[in-house]
């Protein structure tokens, strides 16, 4: 399993009440069938908070599969595929799991 992180920025804007950290980028690189976990970039080591901080706030943890142009919900349901606290786990990674993945806190 490869793993080489990209940073590309990070800003702090205030938009109707939300806080927007801007973009953060890591690149994994696993092979197939291989497992992968990947861990929400709100909570790298620079970032204000940690899990336990937003869930204690009553903050959920919600995480998005880009689709083309849209990006739509990840529903855990299976075993090859799943949320424990602040990463997803793929027990398996498959070609099909390629893209980019969003984490949101609300």
């Amino acid at each position: 399993v490869k793993r080489s992180p990209q940073v590309l920025k990070m800003e702090i804007q205030l938009m109707d009440g939300c806080i927007d950290w801007s973009v953060d980028l890591k690149r994994y690189r696993v092979l197939s069938g291989e497992p992968v976990k990947v861990k929400c970039a709100l909570f790298y080591s620079y970032i204000r908070t940690n899990y336990t901080m937003a869930t204690n706030a009553k903050l959920r943890l919600i995480w998005y599969k880009n689709k083309g142009d849209s990006e739509e919900p990840i529903i855990f349901s299976g075993q090859r595929l799943s949320k424990e606290d602040d990463s997803i786990w793929f027990r398996s990674a498959e070609l099909e799991d390629n893209g980019f993945f969003t984490c949101v806190l609300r």
